[in-house]
């Protein structure tokens, strides 16, 4: 995995593989990029400082939809310490920016 963060131009790209894209769909400022296969292979976000210097909390499902894993997954990421979370009721929140530093 490659993270890169232009600061002149505040974009910030993921790309999980080094492949071919095929496929990218744009939705608030944050491009999906997708191989042949449908596969995800990067991610690319506008804005990026804005987006992740807020403190507006994610929850669970919005995190693995934004990283492309399962709720089990980020479950074991919370058991092994490996993200910041705050707990609402029985609900667990994430800050965009503790997000992004598990994805770097």
């Amino acid at each position: 995995m490659k993270v890169h963060h232009n600061a002149a131009i505040d974009y910030l790209s993921i790309d999980f593989a080094d492949e071919i894209e095929a496929k990218s769909v744009y939705e608030d400022g944050i491009i999906v990029r997708y191989n042949k296969s449908g596969n995800v292979i990067g991610i690319d976000i506008t804005d990026s400082m804005a987006l992740f210097s807020s403190s507006d909390l994610m929850t669970l499902q919005e995190v693995c939809t934004f990283l492309g894993v399962s709720e089990s997954t980020i479950r074991r990421k919370i058991r092994a310490d490996k993200i910041k979370y705050v707990k609402e009721g029985n609900k667990y929140r994430f800050k965009k920016a503790d997000v992004l530093k598990l994805v770097a």
